[in-house]
């Protein structure tokens, strides 16, 4: 038997994440067709008052407008009537749609000149220029690059049937177009660009404090690679949690979770820490990985502290409100994890494994057992700085390992020592 592909998942979790990132695309370029068809719309009405001034409209102009003016109406109802992007259709549909763009400009600009009124450059390369915009939105830089393409055959076809090949003019404004299309596809890469930074960044900063997320975003996607590392994991429960709800509505129930996270998940996130995930009434938080932190057993013991006192803060208001308090748990301990995105293609998510994790929740269950809020583990412990304001609560057995845990509690203010060490 052949050993499974350990990359496998990694490569089918990237090539979903590429096929969402096509379909934002093609939603993106769905909206920006929107806009256009408005502007097509007040494009041929502009069209239409300008060809009837100076000069009696004629048979084929009226024709041509006509026909222009039925497709700006038709392609208005047909992107308003779509409701899902289709990648595929998002990629050929707007090279038609630019085809018959310039194709009717330029017919009626040549209009123009057979029946008199003249060839007016100018009014040419701003209709181009118009239907040039359109492509902003779509969905690669190759399209702006036809419009361009087109928008300049466009004007060396009108100009030569307008007597102006060759002219000044006529190279002027195709030197013009080209650097509008330059333009034009510089900001569809670059709108591109920061929409997927933004999508990237607002995954990220759901579990990650906002300065590590930015760190993750430009190192590239190996900064989530696996790794093994010493880190300390957090784990906090709700205490008498099922008791609690049993009174009260699911409604009533997460708006009290909602609540109680929010402020719980700013603080882990405050602290430089990570919120591995939340596990019904408990929380998984860690520090260590994917950033690299020297004094992440400090980090996770401030952020501890804070939780205690943000949690007091909550009662006071649910007191106020007539609502029962809310007590927690939260274990705390320091030792060797394997870190990266798990879940494959459909649920990804950066999470942490190892019997340091299984130790961290022993732990928090072990605050029921000596009626304490917070305890913390003897390697945790050993790296805080001194003054360590605590004490040493008891030495226990966890199933699985051979040597004992030894568990330490700590006071209101003992974190404040390694605050003054950490930040001095």
């Amino acid at each position: 038997m052949s050993a499974a592909n350990p990359t496998k998942g990694t490569e089918i979790a990237a090539l979903e994440a590429q096929r969402n990132e096509v379909q934002v695309r093609a939603e993106g370029s769905l909206l920006g067709e929107r806009r256009a068809a408005l502007a097509r719309i007040a494009m041929v009405v502009m069209f239409g008052i300008v060809s009837n001034l100076g000069a009696a409209s004629d048979r084929m102009m009226t024709i041509v407008g006509a026909s222009y003016g039925t497709f700006a109406v038709v392609t208005l109802w047909a992107v308003h009537r779509l409701k899902i992007a289709e990648p595929g259709k998002a990629r050929w549909r707007p090279l038609a749609l630019s085809v018959v763009d310039f194709t009717m400009v330029t017919a009626l600009a040549m209009l123009d000149v057979h029946r008199g009124v003249g060839f007016s450059a100018a009014q040419h390369v701003i209709a181009c220029a118009i239907v040039m915009s359109f492509a902003v939105s779509r969905m690669t830089t190759w399209h702006v690059v036809f419009s361009v393409v087109l928008a300049v055959i466009g004007h060396g076809i009108a100009s030569w049937y307008g007597g102006a090949l060759g002219s000044h003019t006529m190279l002027f404004s195709i030197g013009g177009l080209c650097v509008l299309g330059f333009m034009i596809a510089m900001t569809n890469r670059a709108v591109r660009t920061m929409f997927r930074g933004l999508r990237q960044r607002d995954n990220l900063t759901r579990f990650m404090p906002r300065q590590i997320a930015e760190r993750v975003i430009h190192a590239g996607p190996n900064a989530l690679a696996p790794v093994e590392r010493e880190v300390t994991v957090m784990f906090s429960d709700i205490r008498g949690f099922t008791t609690m709800s049993e009174g009260l509505s699911p409604r009533e129930v997460l708006a009290m979770l909602d609540d109680y996270f929010g402020r719980m998940g700013q603080i882990v996130k405050g602290h430089d820490g990570v919120i591995g995930k939340f596990l019904g009434d408990g929380l998984l938080a860690f520090w260590g990985v994917p950033d690299r932190l020297d004094d992440h057993a400090v980090r996770a013991v401030r952020a501890a502290r804070d939780m205690r006192r943000a949690l007091r803060e909550l009662n006071q208001h649910r007191e106020n409100h007539g609502q029962p308090p809310i007590r927690i748990g939260i274990g705390i301990h320091t030792g060797p994890v394997a870190a990266g995105m798990l879940g494959g293609a459909l649920q990804a998510e950066y999470t942490i494994i190892g019997d340091a994790v299984n130790v961290a929740s022993r732990v928090e269950s072990l605050t029921k057992e000596h009626a304490v809020d917070v305890l913390i583990s003897e390697t945790t412990w050993s790296q805080l700085p001194e003054p360590r304001r605590g004490e040493l609560l008891a030495s226990v057995e966890i199933r699985g390992r051979k040597q004992p845990i030894v568990l330490y509690t700590i006071d209101e203010s003992a974190a404040t020592g390694e605050v003054a060490a950490t930040d001095r």
